[in-house]
This record gives C-alpha cells, structure tokens and sequence, in this order.
C-alpha cells in the first residue's frame, strides 16, 4: 500500500509550515489550550484570523462558506500540520463540531450566516449538550424549549461545557416535546451567547475550565431551529462523529515526542542523560508504537470519507477511543520516568519539561468529552462491529438491580 502523499498535497503541507513558521514566536512550544492567560487567548484570536483569512481553519469547506474548496486528503494535509504545530484555536469547536453538522443540516439562510464566521475565524462557537442528569445519556436531555409565536422560550441548565474564552454562539440541545421514548422530544438549538437570560458560571476542572451556562427565558427566533423539529438527537449523533475526528492526531503525538526526546537527551540529574535510562527508552519505543497506530487510523478514516460515494458511511474510529484509554498510562509513565518532578505543576519553579507530566495526569482524568469510554465501546460494538443492543428490559433490569444495590 502507498502511504505517499501528491506533488501538490506536499507543497500544501509546506505552505502550511511556513505559515506557521512565520507567525509563531523562534522559542514557541506547543502547550494547547489548558492553563492560557487572557494574552495567550487574544494571540491565538488574532493568528486564528490570520489563518482564516488564507482559508487554513476549513480548507475542505466551498469558497463561498470562507475555506478553500479542497479534497478530504488535502484538508487531512491542513489538520495534520495545525496539530503538529499545536495551533490552539478559540473556535476549534466552531470549526470542527459545530461547523460540519451545519452543512449538512442547516438551510442556506443558516449556512450563509453561520459559516463564514466561523470559517475566517470570527465567531467562538461552543457545544452546549451536557446537563447535570444528561452527560452520556443525550436522550435526558431537560433544558426546555417552549414555542411561543415566532420563538422559543428556553429554561434550564448546562454543565461542564469548555469555554476557555467568551463565545458568540451555542450549539444546543433542548427539549421541545413529552414524548416515549425520550430522545424523539429533542430539538436542536443555534442560541446567540448574549442573548439576555444566558449566563454563565466558572467551574474548573481538573481537565479542562468549564462552565455551567443558565437559561432563563431566553427568547431564541424559530429560524434558530437547526434540522428537523424533535429530531435534535439524531443530528447530535451525526456531530459527534465530526467531534471524535482522530486526524491529525498522529503528527500533534509526533511533535510531543521529539520534545520529549529533547528533554530526556538533556535532563542530566546523575551526570547522565534521561535519554540512557531503560525505563525511559521503554517509554519512548511504546509512545512511538501508539503514535504510528493514532497516525493510521487517522489517515484511514480520512481517506474512507474521501471515497464515501464508493464505500458508503465511513466506520466509528476507534483513534478516540485509543486515546482515552491510555492516557492514564502515558501520563503515569511520564510522571514515574521523571520521579519526584514529574508531579510538580507547571507555574512552580522547580518542575521540570514546564510541568508537563503533571499535567498530562491531571488531563488523563476528563475522559467525558466526545463520550466516556464506555459509551464509545457502545458506538464501536453496534456501528463499527454490528453487535446486538441489550433488550430494554434488560436494561430496565440491570439498572433495577444496581439501585437496589447500591
């Protein structure tokens, strides 16, 4: 099989390159998200536009929704070279979650609207699904959204929802119908983020900042309806599949693995380098081992998109999946490797590779975006491998059974 990349495809990727090369500081280090300062933000903001401007935050998007028309392959070229990069955008999740479902579900008003904006960069879009009783259990959904003439009327809550900056719009899930079963009775929502009646509430996580965002009777116009009235979930199912993309996952690993190679050739605490001891070697052959495997799926599920015509709905990808279930591992690894400064944090004087094993820990212990562990072995087991549901009353007997018990 012939993993190369075209002529055209590797003068993209050096385009890309040099974008970057020439916008980000000689001494910058991929750091992401976690942890920035309000200067770090507004940096971001500012090469965010930049990069929307040329079209590089959604090469794969038409011309007249702000990308650049590419192929699947070339718009994977872009994602791999952002991620190695370790580009931290504000509106990643306007860009990657929010933004495709739109194409698919929304009306040309919506699309003209919505997209540019987020396309060149301008507007922050967060997801806003989970509840305090609805997490995994999207169907739970109980923010209410009562029709009132030409709007809906929108009461209740939302919990753990990233927002590292102030957003412009909601992408939300509402209930706009009592019905059995519970996931036909769901709508989903374009909400402006300052409409009066939204407001919002700190609440750190080890992960992750995340928010808690209050509804109280904001008015949202009907024509913020995205979809079909009550089919909400259904369209939220679509969009996690667009929020589980592993590619370009591979090269973000690849950048994380030379700097890790770098400090452990350089961190001498015996007069001999890191890099010598075997514990440390184990840990660099099994992080070389995972990032070859993260850069194939990634690439795979890319290129099964690009030939869906033929081939038809590409499979659940097991990348995410993958992640989450070693990042606990990784994390311990790095710390143990590092011994008694691996579990300094980053901000103190003494920690060593900028705190990073601290924090890759602390990182490792949010495993709800993008769905639980379990809940994606359940996609995997009954879209990727077609295995059977548990009856309902099954379920109804499981849950029966662990009440009681517990």
């Amino acid at each position: 099989m012939d993993f190369r990349f075209t002529e055209e495809q590797e003068k993209l990727r050096t385009e890309i390159d040099d974008f970057f090369l020439d916008n980000l500081p000689s001494d910058y280090r991929p750091r992401g998200q976690r942890g920035q300062t309000m200067e770090q933000y507004k940096f971001w903001m500012d090469l965010q536009r930049k990069a929307g401007a040329k079209g590089y935050l959604t090469p794969g998007w038409s011309k007249e929704s702000g990308g650049l028309g590419l192929s699947d392959m070339e718009q994977g070229v872009v994602m791999e070279e952002t991620s190695y990069w370790g580009a931290a955008w504000p509106g990643s999740q306007g860009i990657r979650v929010c933004g495709p479902p739109l194409h698919v579900f929304g009306t040309e008003e919506q699309k003209s609207k919505f997209l540019p904006g987020i396309a060149k960069g301008e507007d922050i879009w967060y997801q806003a699904f989970t509840e305090p009783d609805a997490g995994s259990d999207e169907a739970n959904v109980s923010l209410r959204a009562v029709e009132d003439g030409d709007n809906y009327i929108l009461n209740g809550q939302k919990t753990f929802i990233t927002a590292p900056g102030q957003g412009d719009y909601l992408y939300t899930l509402a209930r706009t119908q009592d019905v059995t079963p519970k996931h036909r009775g769901i709508s989903l929502f374009l909400i402006d983020a300052h409409s009066p009646g939204v407001s919002y509430s700190a609440l750190p996580t080890l992960g992750v900042f995340t928010v808690d965002i209050f509804f109280d009777n904001v008015k949202v116009p009907k024509d913020r309806l995205l979809g079909e009235l009550n089919r909400g979930f259904y369209h939220a199912m679509v969009t996690f599949e667009f929020e589980r993309s592993t590619t370009g996952g591979g090269a973000g690993a690849r950048r994380g693995m030379e700097e890790l190679i770098d400090f452990y050739r350089n961190e001498k605490p015996n007069g001999k380098p890191l890099l010598e001891n075997p514990a440390v070697r184990d840990l660099l052959a099994d992080r070389a081992i995972e990032m070859e495997l993260v850069w194939l799926q990634g690439w795979f599920a890319a290129w099964h998109f690009s030939q869906r015509d033929k081939l038809g709905s590409p499979p659940p990808e097991a990348g995410g999946l993958h992640n989450k279930v070693v990042s606990a591992d990784r994390a311990k690894q790095l710390i143990d490797a590092m011994g008694l400064y691996g579990q300094l944090r980053r901000g103190s004087k003494y920690c060593k590779y900028e705190g990073r094993a601290a924090g890759s820990w602390e990182v490792s212990r949010s495993t709800h975006p993008a769905g639980t562990i379990e809940v994606n072995k359940i996609v995997l087991g009954g879209r990727g491998l077609g295995l059977p549901r548990i009856p309902a009353k099954f379920n109804k007997e499981i849950r029966a059974a662990i009440e009681e018990r517990g």
